[in-house]
């Protein structure tokens, strides 16, 4: 008796967790909310990537940027080296993190799809009618079209509660040291202040260029001003480097908080939901053994 009641509640349990799960399968909120927050990690990482390829142009204007006074030669743009490497490694970070973006979206559309939504509730609905409606030897066929019908439920759902939770602890837990969107418009202006160093130090180079194409006259006689010109000596390619170092120190700084907070939204988490999901198909699969 005690059984027989045990097996009737766990019926009435199954039963109303389908409908609960037909409701929300036809239910586009949480499909839309899912969809949303993809598109717009996916939008972010574009315009980052763009931003990174635009302050990698920035560096590869100055490092080809040289001064000439007098008989001295200086490359400025060497002390841009350490960073160059960086955002090369950074484009590749972001190369990866839109491709991840990419094949989320797809997922997102497939299972949420009207053709999956359908297969998914008729499952349901199937596994229900199984309960009451028993067949000679069906306990086999029975336990294989239950775990088939887990899995369908997990894949319906997970890609977009995964999305929800990754976006929940982004906006709770990291936003706030490691916010995308302000990073990215001091990357942005960090590439704006290496052009205008850029720029100064080319119109710097062309004004030096002029004075040496004088005569030989003027060019000693230029060469012997220099000394005491801020522009022609030493003192001035040591302002310029530190200018570019400055500069360079800090976009390292808002690089490396893009590589965190992208890295967490797009391949922590993505490799968290890949590991529930394998664990989730061995228990179904031992389910009845």
């Amino acid at each position: 008796m005690l059984r027989h009641t045990t097996t009737n509640l766990n019926k009435l349990v199954i039963i109303i967790l389908s409908l609960f799960l037909i409701i929300i399968s036809y239910t586009v909120q949480i499909d839309q909310k899912g969809e949303s927050i993809v598109e717009d990690s996916l939008n972010n990482a574009v315009k980052v990537f763009a931003v990174a390829k635009g302050l990698n142009g920035a560096i590869s204007l100055a490092q080809g940027t040289e001064i000439n006074a007098a008989i001295l030669t200086i490359s400025i743009g060497e002390v841009l080296d350490p960073i160059n490497d960086l955002v090369e490694q950074f484009s590749w970070i972001m190369l990866a993190s839109i491709t991840s973006l990419g094949i989320q979206k797809i997922l997102l559309n497939f299972v949420s799809g009207d053709i999956f939504t359908f297969i998914v509730i008729l499952a349901i609905v199937i596994l229900n009618i199984w309960m009451f409606v028993r067949f000679t030897n069906d306990v086999k066929i029975r336990d294989i079209f239950f775990r088939v019908t887990i899995i369908l439920i997990f894949l319906r759902f997970s890609i977009p509660i995964m999305s929800m939770l990754n976006s929940f602890v982004y906006e709770h837990y990291v936003k706030n040291d490691y916010n995308i969107e302000i990073n990215q418009s001091l990357i942005d202006k960090s590439s704006q202040e290496i052009n205008n160093i850029t720029q100064q130090t080319i119109e710097d180079k062309n004004g030096i260029d002029k004075t040496n194409n004088g005569s030989l006259y003027d060019s000693v006689k230029e060469t012997f001003n220099s000394v005491t010109n801020n522009i022609f000596n030493l003192e001035y390619y040591k302002n310029k480097v530190k200018e570019y170092q400055t500069t360079t120190e800090k976009t390292s700084d808002y690089i490396l908080n893009l590589i965190v907070a992208f890295s967490f939204k797009t391949i922590f988490f993505p490799l968290v939901f890949l590991f529930l999901l394998y664990q989730l198909l061995k228990s179904v699969i031992r389910i009845g053994k």
